[in-house]
């Protein structure tokens, strides 16, 4: 194990619950994870990926030095991890994580994958980043959107592709350092998903971490206030605003709470249309792969 890097990674998928389960797993004592939740580290080392995005971006971690600064902090901790849901889908992600921390386990949550794309849709629309309000359109745009290099936050249908994703990660990581989640039984069973996660960290998996609350969850602001805080959230539209200087984080979800709205529910019948159309050959073969019955997701 190479010093001041992780032994653990959890890869994705984005919209999953990687929020929560980072929530969760940083609670624990002989656990320690990163202030930066999503480094997305794998994602621009050795790659110069310049995606087309609405907004502004995140500044990039592109180096080992600035990847390693992430986890000085570490103390007698046991467990060192860090969550970019993006790793999943980066075609080069699982090679250069073999290569930098060879040893290292891999944490997937994955979910139905027409939800996962509707949350996704959701997320983007949520932080102004997404113009179309059609949501089975987008997927009709994607290759489109692919050629004109759009970020990955766009590609919802093709992130979906679990099978081909996580056949990248089984070739060059053994069986027993992959541990697959699914977001359903998470929802379901919080605490149980959780404990099993330490036992896989040979870590104490009596803790009991507070499940209570969900996190990173979809909306679309409301009213002024909620466009202003959207825009203060996403586009550093006022950057010497840090509500978290003067609103403890229990009032800030609130506020957020307060000036989002739920969005519409994914009709039944168009995720059954686009998961027979798009996916049912894929989740066939991701079962083989994962060892899990997904017959729910069809």
């Amino acid at each position: 194990m190479k010093k001041n890097l992780p032994n653990f990674i959890i890869i994705g998928a984005m919209k999953a619950a990687t929020t929560s389960i980072y929530t969760y797993l940083k609670q624990h004592p002989d656990i320690f994870m990163p202030k930066v939740k999503e480094p997305m580290f794998f994602n621009n080392y050795h790659q110069d990926n310049k995606y087309v995005v609405k907004g502004s971006n995140k500044k990039k971690i592109t180096t080992l030095k600035q990847y390693k600064s992430l986890f000085d902090e570490v103390k007698a901790e046991g467990a060192i991890g860090e969550a970019s849901p993006s790793y999943i889908y980066n075609e080069k992600a699982a090679e250069l994580i073999k290569k930098e921390i060879p040893n290292v386990k891999i944490i997937v949550v994955l979910r139905q994958p027409v939800e996962r794309a509707y949350s996704n849709f959701l997320h983007a629309k949520r932080a102004g980043k997404e113009a179309e309000n059609d949501f089975e359109k987008t997927f009709d745009l994607e290759d489109e959107r692919k050629i004109a290099n759009w970020s990955p936050l766009y590609h919802y249908k093709s992130k979906g592709f679990y099978f081909e994703q996580l056949q990248r990660y089984f070739k060059v990581f053994p069986k027993e350092n992959i541990k697959i989640l699914l977001f359903e039984d998470i929802v379901k069973s919080p605490m149980e998903s959780t404990q099993k996660l330490f036992s896989f960290l040979e870590v104490d998996a009596n803790f009991k971490p507070d499940t209570s609350r969900k996190t990173n969850v979809s909306g679309k602001p409301k009213g002024m206030l909620g466009w202003i805080l959207m825009k203060i959230r996403y586009y550093n539209l006022l950057p010497n605003i840090q509500l978290s200087k003067y609103l403890p984080q229990s009032a800030i979800r609130l506020l957020f709470k307060a000036v989002y709205e739920k969005p519409e529910k994914l009709d039944k019948h168009l995720k059954k249309k686009l998961t027979e159309k798009h996916f049912k050959s894929d989740i066939l073969q991701l079962e083989k792969l994962i060892e899990k019955d997904l017959s729910h997701w069809l």
